[in-house]
């Protein structure tokens, strides 16, 4: 990653990504880009992941609306392995990925309440799901350390199909908006209609937007 490597949410228009690191589909293969690249962010660009000009026709506001978002810490504790454990969520921050629930179905079950229940799995089951979650709305403490993300040390752009962008390790010229996010890991919202805008809420996923 260089060290001008960034993103920068243009007003009512894309992402600008300067030196942008490798950028891929969720299939895993490479999307071959320039030094800088435009992406789309209002949901209607016939050329996705990259920006048309599609946001001026389509009326997209960059704007968020944070008096309508979910912006406060749950958690979640039990007992796993004989260690004391508690989970953190944010609402806000959840991409709705799933990845908790394919991990370790029995901790992560949304249809449940609660929806969280560290004492129904393992400790390495919790940590790897820490580690897949894209968006950082998890966080773990174990044994009274401090909660914390678990992110890899790879620098790259994922683009979700019918979902966000996946980024990790990539400054943004933008505030985090979230109790305990993440610069290490966050989800940038590709469908324009996130409340918590440039990053992504989770509304892809209650409109069932998709790319095509």
């Amino acid at each position: 990653m260089s060290a001008e490597t960034k993103i920068t949410p243009r007003q009512d228009g894309p992402l600008v990504v300067t030196s942008p690191p490798t950028l891929r589909e969720q299939s895993g293969s490479e999307i071959e880009t320039k030094n800088v690249v435009a992406l789309c962010r209002c949901g209607a660009s016939k050329n996705k992941p990259f920006c048309d000009g599609s946001h001026t026709e389509a009326g997209f506001s960059s704007a968020p609306d944070h008096s309508k978002i979910r912006n406060s810490e749950l958690q979640y504790s039990g007992e796993v392995e004989g260690q004391s454990v508690v989970i953190s969520y944010t609402p806000v921050l959840c991409s709705h990925a799933g990845e908790c629930a394919r991990i370790a179905g029995a901790v992560f079950e949304p249809s449940a309440k609660p929806w969280i229940r560290p004492e129904n799995g393992t400790l390495e089951g919790i940590l790897k799901v820490m580690s897949a979650c894209p968006s950082g709305a998890l966080r773990v403490s174990v044994f009274d350390t401090e909660p914390q993300h678990l992110a890899a040390a790879t620098v790259e752009i994922e683009v979700e199909r019918h979902g966000p962008y996946r980024v990790k390790n990539v400054p943004i010229e933008a505030e985090l908006n979230g109790v305990g996010a993440s610069h290490s890991k966050y989800v940038l919202c590709r469908c324009g209609q996130s409340k918590n805008k440039p990053f992504c809420d989770g509304t892809h996923y209650d409109v069932g937007w998709r790319d095509d």
